[in-house]
């Protein structure tokens, strides 16, 4: 772990509970009983030509931390005055070469709210982060509203890509506030974490986002 002041240090770390498998539901009054952690949120400066200025609304996210059953649960809540997301529409069963119609998506400007817990893909270096870097790659559990939750990986900026696999995850929007959970892989102790915020009616998506610095678990 990198040298920092004592007050610094202890800012940066995120105490971990024992919890029970409750703690899937992002509502469970358990999560209550676990000491949150405020999380500053930076706002990425701006990715795209054709976008509008966007103030920094999300400025922190509250995040508890527990080990349930070998594995890390991970509830995050935000403040959000709108919530970005939709149920999309069933794929039909039938190939699409065999439809009498073309289907396009009515979805397909729109961005939706969503939210990622970011690890470094072994130890406990801190990568870089922006994406992790060529000697430093880095795992990414991202959670999106309308579309579920998937894992990623990376090894630098514009190197991000699916891996095709899922884990669970599970999000609740109630008076203006979003409570989602991350079931992960329990990483080692002292293993540094970072979050991630999409607001998608500040057109975010890709990297133009909210994110942390780097924290560690106790």
């Amino acid at each position: 772990m990198p040298m920092f002041s004592p007050l610094l240090l202890l800012s940066l770390v995120l105490k971990v509970a024992v919890g029970s498998p409750e703690l899937a539901d992002p509502e469970a009054k358990a999560w209550d009983q676990i000491a949150a952690a405020h999380i500053a949120l930076n706002r990425t400066p701006p990715l795209y030509d054709t976008d509008p200025p966007s103030d920094a609304e999300i400025n922190e996210a509250l995040v508890r931390v527990a080990r349930v059953n070998g594995k890390l649960l991970v509830q995050m809540t935000w403040q959000d005055r709108t919530q970005d997301a939709v149920t999309l529409a069933k794929v039909p069963d039938t190939p699409s070469e065999a439809r009498n119609m073309k289907e396009h998506s009515a979805e397909s400007a729109r961005f939706f709210d969503a939210a990622a817990v970011m690890l470094p893909s072994s130890g406990t270096v801190t990568p870089s982060l922006q994406m992790g870097d060529t000697q430093h790659a880095v795992k990414i559990y991202y959670w999106n509203a309308t579309r579920g939750a998937m894992e990623m990986a990376a090894e630098g900026r514009s190197t991000t890509r699916r891996l095709g696999t899922s884990f669970p995850a599970r999000g609740v929007y109630r008076a203006g506030s979003w409570r989602v959970t991350f079931e992960l892989p329990e990483p080692a102790a002292g293993a540094p974490l970072s979050f991630a915020v999409w607001n998608g009616s500040q057109l975010d998506r890709d990297g133009r986002k909210y994110f942390s610095v780097w924290h560690w678990l106790q």
